[in-house]
């Protein structure tokens, strides 16, 4: 009996260390300055970590600098990075010598497998090598014909919601990921998703995994206690497990179609396919790792379209003078309601990069990433041992005022014809797409995407702000309004 009494005594001893002990009174990183522990078992997952991060982490910049601490679950202390000197090191400079952090690296693989965004070193670059065919200008260019068609589909949608009346009170953000995600069906896979339809299996699976997220408790212990994987709550394991299946084959089936297709087409999986068959067999993809690039690109390939799209329309009901000041440039270009623009055109319309740009400021669709240290590291003075989490904030470094000026958390879309403003913006300033060879390899398509569907939605509709409609911000993830945004729109008859 006494064994037990000491094995206990010697099990909660090791707990209280680990969580207590160390991460507050004897690791290096207590030296880092950052806000005091709210919890013994959740540490910050108590407070701001548990839903609007990014806003937080602006904020704890201007309280104690770029560089700070805060604690994750069991008091585990994580760095936080808003300094774009440290971004472009760890990013861009010398990317591989900081490996992705995952909570649980177990569960992450589960769902993503072993595609582009979860492998290191030389796996990275060979698949980032085998994608980059894919994502050329000169394909994303072949995809307009596609943003132009669900563009107006969008369109007759809410023609269709407006009637007769002068103005209808529209949650946007119920049609657009559902619009977004039939577009990428057809250019990532030449497949209908029929999103849009009531009873689409996709777009419930996808709706299940990207908004029904277990806790932070589960997912940090997953890699711990294997067990704990398998006694998920039953809401959560009815809904996000059950749609990660569903997503794992329906990704099954896509890649099997285009590996047995006599005739190939020109979306991003066929041409992965196709590059991947003239590689050298040493650089060729498995079947397992293009299989997890099709849920690479579903998630990446509509979440952000899909979260930009929304924040745009939402800016420009906010501001009615930036709202009239760009349909004024579009009507120049398009000008009747179904005008099929060339690249060309939607590329020369200046304010609506602007726009956009100010959008990937303000709401960075990935608001932040986490990386590691491979070695001990001096950072800003302070040492930083090897296998800390670090997180680099987007949405910080976003909001600094010493880099976009005193008016940082307003939407202003003319700072970016500020010659001043510019000279201050580097690759390491402006990461709605992170950046380096970790960045996003679909980040021109979304960009182009973006400026084929707002013009046709803005040369159609008037938006404006519903008095009292509120929500809050989740940046957990994606940066997303919830439970959605709410706008007046009208038809623009013009």
């Amino acid at each position: 009996m006494y064994y037990y009494l000491i094995a206990t005594f010697a099990f909660v001893g090791y707990i209280f260390y680990k969580c207590y002990i160390h991460p507050l009174y004897l690791s290096p990183l207590r030296k880092i300055p950052g806000p005091s522990s709210d919890n013994f078992i959740f540490g910050h997952h108590a407070s701001f970590l548990n839903f609007s991060r990014g806003e937080a982490f602006a904020s704890l910049t201007k309280k104690y600098g770029r560089m700070f601490r805060y604690h994750s679950i069991f008091n585990q202390p994580h760095v936080v990075i808003t300094d774009p000197t440290l971004a472009q090191q760890i990013l861009i400079t010398r990317t591989y010598d900081y490996p992705n952090f995952f909570l649980s690296r177990n569960l992450t693989k589960d769902f993503i497998g072993e595609g582009v965004t979860f492998t290191e070193g030389d796996d990275h670059k060979r698949q980032r090598k085998a994608l980059g065919p894919s994502f050329s200008l000169a394909n994303v260019k072949e995809m307009l014909p596609t943003f132009f068609q669900a563009s107006h589909k969008m369109k007759d949608i809410w023609l269709k919601q407006i009637g007769n009346k002068k103005e209808e009170r529209i949650t946007i953000t119920d049609l657009v990921p559902k619009i977004i995600l039939d577009v990428i069906g057809l250019v990532g896979f030449n497949y209908e998703f029929n999103a849009t339809s009531p009873g689409s299996e996709i777009a419930q699976a996808y709706h299940s995994i990207v908004n029904i997220m277990p806790p932070a408790i589960y997912v940090f212990l997953a890699d711990f206690l294997p067990v704990i994987r398998k006694i998920l709550p039953s809401f959560y394991k009815d809904q996000y497990l059950e749609s990660v299946q569903r997503i794992h084959n329906i990704s099954d089936m896509l890649v099997s179609n285009l590996k047995n297709a006599n005739i190939r087409g020109n979306d991003i999986m066929s041409i992965l396919v196709k590059t991947n068959e003239n590689l050298r067999a040493s650089e060729q993809l498995t079947y397992d790792e293009m299989y997890s690039q099709v849920i690479g690109i579903l998630i990446a390939g509509h979440e952000t379209t899909s979260v930009a799209l929304s924040w745009t329309l939402y800016y420009l009901a906010k501001c009615p003078e930036v709202q009239d000041r760009l349909r004024k440039e579009i009507l120049d270009v398009f000008t009747d309601n179904n005008y099929f623009p060339t690249f060309e055109e939607i590329d020369s319309l200046e304010y609506l990069e602007c726009v956009l740009k100010e959008t990937l400021r303000k709401a960075p669709p990935l608001p932040d990433v986490m990386r590691s240290t491979s070695k001990d590291e001096i950072m800003n003075g302070y040492i930083i041992p090897k296998g800390t989490p670090l997180l680099i904030s987007f949405y910080a470094i976003h909001h600094d005022p010493l880099i976009w000026g005193n008016d940082a958390e307003n939407f202003n879309p003319s700072r970016w014809l500020d010659p001043e403003i510019k000279s201050n913006i580097s690759t390491s300033a402006f990461l709605p797409f992170s950046a380096g060879r970790r960045g996003c390899p679909g980040s021109k398509m979304a960009l182009i995407e973006l400026k084929m569907i707002v013009p046709i939605i803005i040369r159609n509709f008037n938006f404006r702000m519903v008095e009292g409609f509120t929500f809050e911000t989740r940046s957990q993830g994606f940066f997303k309004p919830v439970p959605g945004i709410d706008l007046l729109v009208s038809k623009v008859d013009y």
